[in-house]
Parts: C-alpha cells; structure tokens; sequence
C-alpha cells in the first residue's frame, strides 16, 4: 500500500475544513444546497484521485464521510453557529456531495484502463 492515498485524504481533509468556512457564508437555499454538494463532492474527489490516484470503497467511503461532515459544518456556521435553525438546504447539500464523491472516488463505476495496444 503505497501513502499516496493517505496524503490524498489528509489534503482532502484540510481542503474540506477551508471550503465548510467558505460555503458556511452562503445561505443554504433554492437549488444552492444541490449545486453546492454536487461540486464541492465533485472537486474533493478530484483532489483524493489526483494525489491518491487509486480508486477503492474504503477511500469513497472516507471522502463521502468528509464531504457529509464539510457541508453539514458549513450549514452550522450559516445557521449562525446554532443561533438559527438548522437549514434544511445543508441535508440536501449533505446527500448530494456525499453521493458524488463517494461515486467517483470509491471505483463502484470506473472505466477499466485503455489497452493501447490494440488501438484502432
């Protein structure tokens, strides 16, 4: 087992603290929360495949779980950090980036690699 998955995850896990503090200053309503989950999902995930380059569940599992926790802080810090309600918006944003990242980076869908040698 190499560390490049392990590094891939401590990254991800700094970068998903960064974005709760940013996301956590927008209001978590409309079709914000499923934009919001689904790219943040998205670019969290790219970050685990491009430094970890290895697709497993466990590490979809792992991404799925600091996304979930990323955005349901950032619901917290808009919710005034308690002060308001919960908004209902950051559940949905929840689901949405935990399903994304889970999906692209826990190899349940991936492309088996390209065989050049019998290329057209």
């Amino acid at each position: 087992m190499s560390i490049r998955p392990v590094l891939a995850l401590v990254a991800a896990a700094v970068i998903c603290a960064l974005g709760a503090l940013i996301l956590g200053e927008y209001e978590f309503n409309g079709v914000t929360p499923v934009g919001a989950g689904i790219l943040f999902g998205l670019v969290i995930s790219e970050i685990v495949l491009e430094i970890g380059a290895r697709r497993h569940p466990l590490i979809g599992l792992l991404t799925s779980a600091m996304v979930a926790g990323a955005l349901g802080w950032a619901g917290y810090v808009s919710s005034g950090e308690g002060l308001r309600p919960f908004p209902n918006g950051a559940w949905v944003a929840m689901a949405f980036g935990a399903v994304a990242a889970g999906v692209r980076t826990g190899g349940l869908w991936s492309r088996p690699p390209a065989d050049v040698t019998n290329a057209e």
